[in-house]
């Protein structure tokens, strides 16, 4: 008896359940994509490198911020005190149509001298060390520079010669006529999540850093209670108030959302902060020779006093105040577009004296076209792999996962699989175990070929003339080799019919 042998499966069998496989392995991807992997994408690059350019739009109303709309400008009075008395070559009545400065070439005058200029305000961000996974360092230098100013109802180039051109410059001071008004380098250690100031030591690893040179030739000043955004914002802010840290003054301040804005086809919330006076004289933020000084010491007649001896020996510290208007994409935290008020002047330091100021730096800078296009393609590229690996590739994985084990499932349920055919024996060839050898042999005639009536021999060696004894019914009936008539059969059997003939004789 036959033993069947070991059962394999086919590839066949195995098609239901590796789609199955298949299936379960796609919508643990589309669960996983969006709750461990996104999260990596949704942090400030180690490769950051933002520049921004912004130009001045005119000059800053004498309140400060556009929170006091009622304020103006020139010769406006703020809580009793004017605005210079000095020679103001830019000013006119009423909202400025340029940006102020103060000609550092008039601290060598008899008089102070305000004049009209073009400023531009470049900014470029960069991350540097210490970084790692979790926070970042960000490195920024902000300047603002005059491209002409106006002396005399005449635009010149800031370089050119003025009177008080001439005085001698002390060591490692910038010229007056240096067309640098201000600059500032700022390093912060941020969270990379976050974006907020992290400023802790890592085990075993360097602390972060917070500190701002006003000067070239000052140290930096260290900040370690800085708080709030500056350069940028975290991935996903929220539309709520936040705080802003603004580097002139060192101070954390309210950043109140207002609104929303389109800026180059992006949505974006409008996120406003003030920025109260400060005297940066006080803060330490310069000195009698930084650029600009922070502490002057002028006779009464150069600031314009009124009631007041020309020659009288008058200090004053220089006060700033502003306010930081941002356009911000919430989805990446990138700012698309800024709109900043600065207002700087000199104030007396004796209470005593008229509370008449000079104005050191009074503009209102926004973003060009270039930059706001530059900073919406930057979110549109910190934006797409978070939405195609947070939601497309999750969706179309999950799609896929489903159909799959679905077509698994239909595989592998025998109620589901069609009928197969049986086969017959016959054409299938022997029952495993079996040889063709083992068949066995009919006995008697078979139905399909019946047995034709011719004599048997008894001569033993009429079977070796008889092939179609020996082969099986199949080669019987081949049609390869048709059956010769009796006829024909009888005359090839006719010389061994008798068994006692003599064989022939030989030659």
């Amino acid at each position: 008896m036959s033993t069947p042998g070991p059962s394999r499966l086919s590839t066949t069998d195995l098609i239901g359940p590796v789609l199955i496989f298949l299936g379960g392995f796609l919508l643990a991807v589309a669960i996983a994509l969006p709750t461990l992997f996104v999260d990596n994408l949704r942090t400030i690059p180690l490769s950051t490198d933002l520049t921004t350019t912004a130009d001045s739009t005119g000059g800053a109303s004498p309140a400060g911020t556009p929170s006091d709309p009622g304020a103006t400008d020139g010769g406006a009075t703020d809580g009793g005190a004017t605005d210079s008395g000095a020679t103001d070559s830019g000013a006119t009545d009423g909202a400025p149509a340029a940006a102020r400065i103060l000609d550092r070439c008039s601290l060598n005058s008899p008089t102070a001298r305000v004049v009209g200029a073009d400023l531009t305000r470049q900014q470029r961000v960069v991350a540097v060390r210490p970084a790692d996974a979790r926070r970042v360092t960000l490195q920024a230098g902000t300047s603002v520079r005059a491209e002409n100013v106006t002396v005399d109802d005449r635009e010149v180039d800031p370089q050119a010669p003025r009177p008080g051109s001439d005085a001698a410059t002390p060591a490692g001071a910038a010229t007056c006529t240096d067309p640098t008004v201000t600059a500032v380098r700022d390093r912060v250690t941020i969270n990379r999540t976050t974006a907020l100031p992290d400023l802790t030591a890592p085990a075993g690893g360097q602390p972060g850093s917070s500190e701002i040179q006003y000067d070239s030739n000052a140290a930096p000043v260290a900040v370690p209670d800085r708080r709030g955004y500056t350069y940028l914002l975290p991935f996903d802010v929220s539309t709520t108030d936040h705080t802003f840290f603004d580097v002139t003054t060192r101070r954390s301040v309210p950043l109140r959302h207002t609104g929303e804005v389109t800026v180059h086809g992006r949505d974006a919330a409008r996120f406003v902060a003030d920025v109260p006076d400060t005297d940066l004289h006080q803060i330490r933020t310069g000195d009698a020779q930084s650029t600009p000084p922070t502490i002057i010491t002028r006779p009464a007649g150069w600031f314009g006093l009124p009631g007041v001896d020309p020659a009288r020996e008058v200090t004053a510290t220089l006060h700033h105040r502003g306010s930081w208007e941002l356009d911000v994409d919430t989805a990446t935290g990138t700012i698309l577009n800024a709109r900043i008020v600065v207002d700087e002047s000199y104030r007396q330091i004796d209470p005593s004296l008229p509370d008449h100021r000079v104005t050191n730096l009074s503009a209102t800078f926004s973003y060009d076209e270039t930059t706001q296009r530059r900073m919406s393609n930057r979110a549109t590229a910190l934006a797409s792999p978070v939405t195609i690996w947070g939601r497309v590739i999750p969706l179309l994985a999950a799609i896929a996962g489903i159909a799959a084990i679905g077509a698994g499932l239909a595989i592998i349920n025998p109620a589901w699989r069609p009928r197969r055919p049986r086969r017959r024996q016959d054409e299938s060839g022997p029952e495993p175990g079996r040889q063709a050898s083992d068949r066995p042999e009919p006995h008697g005639p078979h139905p399909d070929h019946p047995q034709t009536d011719r004599p048997q021999s008894d001569d033993p060696r009429a079977d070796h003339l008889q092939p179609d004894r020996l082969q099986s019914d199949d080669h019987q009936n081949s049609p390869s080799r048709p059956e010769r008539p009796a006829s024909d059969r009888s005359r090839t059997e006719a010389p061994t019919s008798d068994p006692d003939a003599d064989p022939p004789a030989s030659s």
